[in-house]
């Protein structure tokens, strides 16, 4: 898989797209069409016009970072191994991963093309009023069965993966809020068999840094934090000093903690919705909690966290809106 490094060579047998197509699949890269950010560029919905058929298509297109650690050839890099990953069949049985329809490596634009019709990220949605409960529920428990898949590997065709650079915004919804890892730009193990410098990583999102499975899992933990507490750490606050989000948590947390109450991190408008159980409260902000523990060790499997939250009162009682009965018996 290395080769890419060496040569530069680009894979065969998979759709090339010019920068052309692209702009007329996203009507010239519209406002309309933009979605948000991803750690090292921008996406974009899309539609291939092909009557009868129509299909919908998200466009990731790779820039220089203003703020990330970058050297030249990184996001071509980036690129070829994604476009390796991503035909990679085992891996990508999981419904959680982007079906890959073509690639565009052309001058100096770089882009990826996922065939699925995107609904908007898991960052953009956080705040909102109308993300409900139920859904920010299923957006964890979907999340929490393809870590846990990425993580246990598949013995026949490949070691378990480690993302790195996991974080709400490389998170993007279908229209039934199934959420799908669109990026890959970090990603080490798997079938990427030598060692590989997986750069930079969001300490913000990711805890230390440090090369293990728990480094997913903190940043899971604060990912399941926003989900909860309609919170996003966006890149005004990290100009202001403002803390991150697990360190909010955990401040709550010790100020909270001498009180002989139960804690619980879940927004006020969530936990007066119906289908909220105050249980499930107080158990989601500690699984959570448990997330983002300092020490790495203690942090839970993503197993682990995937099973708790199946117990969650919201998963028992709306399984099959949750997907849980698919989960369950899956092998994810």
């Amino acid at each position: 898989m290395r080769f890419f490094r060496r040569c530069g060579k680009e894979p065969r047998n998979v759709i090339k797209v010019s920068y052309t197509k692209l702009a007329s699949y996203t009507n010239n890269f519209s406002e309309s069409n933009y979605i948000g950010r991803f750690q090292f560029g921008k996406l974009y919905r899309g539609v291939l016009s092909s009557p009868p058929w129509v299909t919908y298509i998200l466009v990731k297109i790779w820039e220089v970072p203003e703020i990330y650690s970058y050297e030249p050839g990184d996001n071509e890099i980036r690129l070829m191994e994604e476009v390796v990953l991503l035909r990679n069949v085992p891996l990508i049985s999981h419904p959680g991963m982007v079906p890959l329809y073509g690639y565009c490596h052309e001058g100096g634009h770089l882009a990826a093309v996922y065939e699925f019709k995107p609904f908007d990220s898991v960052v953009n949605l956080i705040p909102k009023d109308d993300f409900t409960w139920l859904q920010r529920i299923k957006v964890s428990l979907g999340l929490a069965a393809l870590l846990k898949f990425m993580h246990a590997g598949n013995s026949s065709s490949f070691k378990p993966f480690i993302v790195h650079n996991l974080d709400a915004a490389h998170i993007i919804l279908d229209e039934d809020y199934n959420p799908k890892l669109c990026d890959f730009g970090s990603v080490s193990g798997g079938i990427f068999n030598e060692g590989r410098d997986h750069g930079y990583t969001n300490v913000g999102t990711s805890g230390t840094g440090n090369c293990s499975n728990k480094e997913d899992v903190f940043a899971y933990g604060v990912i399941l934090l926003s989900l909860i507490s309609r919170r996003v750490h966006t890149e005004e606050d990290r100009k202001a000093g403002v803390p991150f989000i697990y360190e909010w948590a955990v401040n709550e947390y010790e100020a909270f903690e001498c009180q002989n109450t139960k804690f619980s991190l879940v927004h006020k408008s969530l936990s007066e919705g119906g289908d909220f159980s105050h249980s499930d409260g107080y158990k989601i902000t500690k699984l959570a909690l448990e997330c983002i523990n300092g020490v790495e060790h203690e942090r839970p499997t993503m197993e682990q966290v995937f099973r708790s939250l199946l117990e969650l009162e919201v998963a028992k009682q709306h399984a099959d809106f949750l997907g849980a009965n698919d989960t369950r018996e899956d092998g994810c």
